[in-house]
């Protein structure tokens, strides 16, 4: 089963990235997962790759432009994305430019076509821009995924 994972960025607290990382762990466990997809965004998608490259299950990196290298504002985030981008075991670079919300946008939909199950770390509020959780949620139901909702801020998980 392939799994591709949409995600906050920003997850909150140290407790609730812990939370979402026991999370995404056991949901990891509980599905029979042979092949990841991210876009290794900070935040929830560094989150997914990492537990999988723990795990040693195989990851595709689906990167939206090729100056993605851009959007990493602090370098222990570039650090982390080169080290997760080196070992995944494909890369897809998307063919756009610089970052830019229908590159991300791209990228979330290839995701969700090229997974069967979709897991999305999410509030649940609309996106703040072209691209977001929300989009990729939005086109992932549209499509008729399996979607895996982790909510960070409610603490629930609830499957369709």
């Amino acid at each position: 089963m392939k799994v591709g994972i949409t995600g906050h960025q920003n997850l909150g607290v140290p407790e609730t990235v812990a939370w979402v990382e026991k999370t995404l762990q056991e949901v990891i466990a509980k599905h029979n997962f042979q092949h990841g997809f991210t876009s290794l965004a900070i935040g929830a998608d560094q989150l997914f790759a990492q537990i999988l490259r723990e795990l040693n299950l195989p990851y595709t990196a689906i990167i939206p432009c090729r100056e993605y290298e851009k959007t990493f504002q602090m370098s222990e985030y570039l650090e982390n994305y080169r080290i997760l981008h080196q070992s995944a075991a494909a890369v897809v670079t998307l063919d756009f430019g610089p970052p830019t919300e229908t590159a991300f946008m791209a990228a979330g939909k290839r995701v969700v076509d090229l997974s069967d199950i979709v897991i999305a770390v999410w509030n649940g509020q609309p996106a703040q821009g072209l691209g977001g959780t929300a989009d990729a949620v939005k086109y992932a139901r549209e499509q008729k995924k399996r979607i895996v909702h982790i909510n960070p801020i409610t603490r629930q998980i609830e499957e369709k």
